[in-house]
């Protein structure tokens, strides 16, 4: 008899906390819970993602942009791929040729740009057979652009090249233009050119001989 006692208090405690784990504890359905464990984590202000909110006329709790909504810092850019380049305002670029900048747009070339126009901007990249043959970065054309109508392209592409904004930054655009400018001085260097390579060339030999 005794034993049968224990036994049904101990199941009355167990119903008694099971009950109250039920209620309470925030991991079951529940109408009213004075004692929720973290009420706030439960009861969240914060839109929760793939849940629908009666407070929105949707029905959705996924908000999109308001439309012609820029994002901090940015900075649409005027044309489509519609605009001609020769269309596209001339201007310089805008950031300074340094040493620095140079071999960040060769950085960029060598990784992005180079498997169509090639290491010397000719076209003729590992990938153009069975591709097309891209423009010629050293044809008369491409460098009578100014730096603006090349970026233009890069940007928001040209025929069956695609646009390359969302996955070159505008920086390393411009970068890149300073190094195509220098593989255009190097495929056909001026007389200035030349003559100032080899005023550096003598300066560096002069500094490397030894006395």
């Amino acid at each position: 008899m005794k034993c049968g006692m224990k036994i049904l208090v101990v199941l009355l405690v167990l119903g008694g906390l099971g009950y109250a784990f039920y209620k309470h504890s925030g991991f079951f359905l529940y109408d009213h819970s004075p004692m929720q464990y973290m009420p706030n984590m439960h009861h969240t202000r914060v839109l929760i993602p793939q849940r629908g909110y009666d407070f929105f006329a949707d029905g959705a709790g996924a908000r999109v942009p308001p439309k012609g909504s820029l994002a901090r810092e940015q900075n649409p850019y005027p044309y489509t791929k519609e605009t001609l380049a020769e269309k596209v305002s001339r201007n310089v670029n805008p950031l300074p040729a340094t040493k620095a900048v140079v071999l960040k747009g060769q950085h960029v070339y060598n990784n992005v740009c180079i498997v169509c126009h090639g290491s010397l901007g000719v076209g003729d990249g590992p990938i153009v057979p069975p591709f097309s043959k891209p423009p010629s970065l050293q044809s008369e054309k491409i460098r009578g652009f100014a730096d603006s109508q090349i970026f233009h392209i890069i940007t928001v592409g040209q025929n069956v090249m695609g646009p390359y904004a969302q996955i070159v930054p505008e920086n390393d655009r411009w970068a890149v233009i300073h190094y195509i400018r220098a593989m255009q001085r190097a495929y056909q260097p001026t007389t200035e050119d030349l003559k100032a390579f080899d005023q550096l060339t003598t300066k560096k030999n002069e500094g490397t001989t030894a006395p």
